[in-house]
């Protein structure tokens, strides 16, 4: 009897532990969830993990920044700072909507919807928190089960039926002839073969198998949260994906080494022998296989269930950071552009401009280090983050939907042999080909052909922004040459950055100021680096000779 009440004793002190073990884990992710609210993410970024779902499917009307955009724009660093998601699912949500920034007044007003719902419930939000914690940090292999095709299913595999049949008549036939159990090795042998060469199939599948199934558990709970958050469809795609989980726990992914006990021990390997025997995982295996490749739109379902919400959270984090953000005012297809103290999240005190666009493209002069490029990719920043987060760095953002494509960054290319020219002439070929797309385009770019001579480049500058100007597009561009202002002056409003030098030192101030660039301070710079005299000389003359 004593030891029957000490065995009470410990089950109830294993039962108050686990108890207490849980809820102090609850507890420490509920105060990492407050003390990370409004802040960057201070961890490592896996972007080969993190672009799975991107790369996995496409985004809305197939449209996707392009890899020089993302050179452009540092688009991993500005990803980095802009992520505030809690689930892996999440983050790759919202690396894919950021990628591809959709056009869809639905898609916008279903995340604010969201936000909406969440900012105004604290306590739903962290309750929501809590469940994207489970799929947090290594839950990145679930877009891989949205591939077209899992993996081949063996033609010999509807022949392993004929094993089975002889391992049952043969275990039968020995009940009246023992010696038929002699026999019975040659297909267990065999069946035990195809067991563990299944095993390296299971395996690859041992990540994405156990996340999808979290992932169910996770949208079920959440659907469960608030009655707007439930949906039809979310339910239908828990209801086809239960059978996966129920079959699910027959497979095993090696990771049964934790069981210490003999006991425990001997029972998993007849299990695990009764399972070869049988080839009870083989056929559970591509029996799932099957059934996850039919319900693939479940699963997608499920995962942008998730990935919402987590972005809408992110948003709001975001929104209540230390940085001011506005949400974007859309207007239909038309030439129209206004951007009011916008500025560049990554750049600390970074200077906010202005800039306002009526039916003319912009052309922006001003020296190095004036502030042009920065400016460039502000614009080009919060068009992206308007059209898939609904927040913009700035005060005020009105805009167009608007396809972005630029050319900024741009340098020679030594492994293919191409030389700067030739690279800037591909990149902005690509821009040409966009340009009588039947979307609006925005064209930023960057010094026009700065890799060939100034008076071929200026004459292609002016022919090619000219062509991209066709239509409602809109184009930026910065240059350093003053000609172009007048010959497109009919089609390019003109802006400028300057700088001025005060006690023998350069000082810019970053303010985009409107109409032509008056000032020169090439050659002064010269003299403030204390080239020799003769040299400046020289070069004020040549120049007061160009001029003429």
């Amino acid at each position: 009897m004593a030891y029957v009440i000490l065995a009470i004793v410990i089950i109830i002190g294993i039962i108050i532990y686990s108890k207490y073990n849980f809820s102090q884990i609850r507890k420490k992710n509920l105060q990492k969830i407050r003390s990370d609210w409004g802040k960057p993410k201070d961890e490592e970024f896996n972007f080969h993990l993190i672009g799975r779902y991107a790369n996995t499917i496409k985004g809305y009307d197939d449209y996707r920044i392009s890899d020089q955009t993302i050179n452009d724009i540092d688009f991993y660093e500005l990803f980095s700072f802009i992520d505030r998601t809690t689930s892996s699912p999440g983050q790759q949500y919202l690396f894919a909507s950021i990628l591809q920034p959709t056009a869809s007044r639905e898609k916008r007003e279903a995340l604010e919807a969201k936000t909406n719902l969440i900012d105004s419930d604290l306590a739903l939000r962290e309750k929501i928190q809590k469940e994207l914690v489970k799929l947090a940090r290594n839950a990145y292999h679930i877009p891989t089960l949205l591939q077209d095709k899992l993996i081949d299913r063996p033609k010999w595999l509807k022949f392993l039926i004929v094993s089975l049949m002889v391992i049952v008549l043969l275990l039968l036939g020995s009940i009246k002839f023992p010696i038929l159990l002699i026999f019975l090795t040659i297909p267990i042998v065999f069946n035990m073969m195809v067991h563990y060469w299944n095993k390296s199939n299971a395996y690859s599948f041992a990540a994405s198998f156990p996340e999808l199934s979290l992932l169910i558990d996770v949208s079920k709970n959440i659907s469960d949260t608030h009655h707007s958050l439930k949906s039809n469809e979310v339910d239908r795609s828990i209801s086809e994906l239960r059978s996966f989980q129920k079959e699910l726990r027959i497979l095993s992914f090696g990771g049964d080494g934790g069981v210490k006990d003999e006991l425990s021990q001997f029972a998993l390997y007849f299990a695990e022998l009764i399972k070869a025997f049988f080839l009870i995982e083989v056929f559970t295996f591509f029996r799932l296989i099957k059934t996850l490749e039919q319900k693939k739109e479940s699963i997608s379902v499920l995962f942008s269930y998730v990935g919402e919400i987590d972005m809408a959270i992110s948003v709001l984090s975001l929104r209540a950071g230390a940085l001011p953000t506005c949400q974007p005012e859309f207007l239909e297809v038309r030439k129209e552009f206004v951007a009011r103290n916008a500025y560049h999240p990554l750049i600390k005190n970074c200077v906010k401009n202005d800039l306002s666009i009526k039916s003319k493209s912009i052309l922006i002069t001003g020296s190095n280090m004036s502030g042009k490029s920065t400016f460039l990719r502000v614009l080009i920043i919060n068009s992206l983050l308007a059209q898939s987060i609904n927040t913009c760095f700035a005060d005020e953002f009105i805009t167009p939907y608007l396809r972005s494509f630029s050319s900024i960054r741009i340098n020679d290319n030594l492994l293919e042999g191409k030389s700067l020219y030739f690279e800037e002439v591909s990149i902005i070929g690509s821009l040409i080909a966009e340009v009588n797309s039947s979307n609006q385009n925005f064209f930023i770019l960057d010094e026009v052909f700065k890799g060939t001579n100034t008076i071929e480049r200026i004459a292609a500058a002016k022919a090619i922004l000219s062509y991209l100007n066709k239509n409602e597009n809109i184009v930026i561009v910065s240059t350093h040459d003053i000609e172009l202002a007048k010959l497109l002056e009919n089609e390019y409003d003109l802006y400028h950055f300057t700088e001025t030098i005060e006690d023998e030192t350069l000082h810019f101030d970053h303010k985009l100021k409107p109409g032509q660039l008056k000032t020169r301070n090439a050659i002064k710079v010269l003299e403030l680096a204390e080239y020799p005299k003769e040299i400046i000389e020289e070069a004020k003359s040549i120049s007061s000779f160009l001029d003429k």
